[in-house]
């Protein structure tokens, strides 16, 4: 119960730091209510009935998208999802639902069939160390397939994600104040954990825009700080010999780019190479073929119908998204929509599975629009949440 009370706390402080300061009791009610209704159905049995029901009339199912795991009390600068909330999930989840591969969803849609209805898959990305050493025992107690996206070119690299180095500068930053970069962001206050909190995530939400630049704003970030301070190891992309266990049975990898930028911000070429080139580096790696992509960061507004030709050319199976939906049948191989659960108990994280999949309801197959009108349910905040 304490976990449960820490989780919905954090989650409620985290949510509040990322609206605008004159939104934020609507948004504070808001959240309250549906906290409530949440706890109603799922103390009342209904969540995962209801969700089930509600996947089997539209013939469709669920891909999950995780990104770190943690055994930590949960913070403003939480390295991942608490496991024991995964674990809680995943254990909800199969009462009611089918566990099935990330394979089997693919190659249904890929064929033009309904996918296993009613089912949900796993994935995990950025291909942190502690997808080793605390999901995958996890995964293991219940046997459920996952799928691990790499980025490829950090894989026993001393370079870390971008958006990793960025949290620990700003996590650590010690003045009262990130300065201003004109046409950017303003002057940050960093006076206590929640304001740095919010400085990070105006500062990554405002360099997903900034491809170019991006390295350049950050390095500066860190000769203001006094230099750079990675992740601790537990954070950071694996090493290789850490990669070759997340193919062991019933797991496998990924693609997830070389340096997970955005990819609708590059030269044609470098997006190519980004493509191409992480299958190409893990198949060397790992010995084996890699047949699934996922985008970095993921919104419909990040990829174009020339990223997804690349994606088609460089041989891939199929690629997810972190656009939220169910998958059915229609949909679009190259761009499934995948939902990523928040940081909370198995209440709400069910919850919210509920609500996706109940908005989803009556949206036809993907494929029949182009990328750039497709149904897209995110909202300006949620974005931060794609990587």
């Amino acid at each position: 119960m304490t976990q449960t009370w820490q989780s919905l706390r954090q989650d409620l402080r985290t949510y509040l730091q990322e609206v605008s300061p004159g939104r934020r009791f609507p948004a504070l009610v808001k959240q309250l209510f549906k906290y409530a209704i949440a706890a109603v159905l799922y103390s009342a049995g209904l969540t995962g009935p209801l969700l089930r029901r509600t996947l089997e009339s539209r013939h469709a199912c669920l891909i999950l998208g995780f990104h770190g795991t943690t055994d930590v009390d949960p913070g403003y600068f939480s390295r991942g999802h608490a496991i024991s909330n995964v674990r809680d999930q995943l254990r909800h989840l199969r009462r009611h639902l089918r566990q099935v591969s990330l394979e089997e969803i693919a190659l249904a849609v890929s064929k033009g069939e309904s996918p296993p209805p009613a089912s949900f898959a796993v994935t995990f990305d950025d291909g942190l160390t502690n997808n080793v050493t605390l999901a995958i025992p996890m995964l293991q107690e219940f046997n459920v397939p996952a799928t691990f996206f790499m980025p490829s070119a950090l894989v026993g690299s001393t370079r870390d994600l971008w958006v990793s180095s960025l949290r620990e500068l700003v996590r650590g930053w010690r003045g009262a104040a990130i300065p201003e970069v004109p046409g950017l962001w303003p002057l940050l206050p960093t006076a206590d954990e929640a304001s740095r909190y919010a400085a990070f995530f105006r500062i990554k939400e405002t360099l997903k825009t900034q491809e170019g630049r991006r390295q350049e704003i950050i390095d500066r970030l860190a000769a203001e700080a006094g230099g750079y301070v990675r992740p601790p190891e537990e954070d950071r992309v694996v090493s290789p010999e850490h990669l070759r266990r997340m193919i062991q049975h019933p797991f496998t990898v990924g693609a997830h780019s070389r340096t997970h930028p955005i990819l609708s911000g590059l030269e044609p070429e470098s997006a190519r190479a980004e493509i191409d080139g992480s299958r190409k580096d893990l198949e060397q790696l790992l010995g084996q073929p890699v047949l699934d992509f996922a985008y970095p960061n993921g919104r419909f507004s990040d990829l174009s119908d020339f990223i997804s030709k690349l994606v088609a050319e460089a041989g891939y199976r199929c690629a997810v998204t972190t656009e939220p939906g169910t998958v059915r049948r229609g949909d679009d191989r190259l761009a499934l929509r995948r939902c990523l659960p928040g940081n909370v108990p198995a209440f709400l994280a069910s919850f919210e599975l509920l609500a996706r999949a109940w908005a989803d309801r009556h949206r036809t197959g993907d494929l029949a629009w182009p990328l750039g009108r497709r149904v897209s349910y995110l909202r300006a905040h949620e974005a931060g949440f794609a990587s």
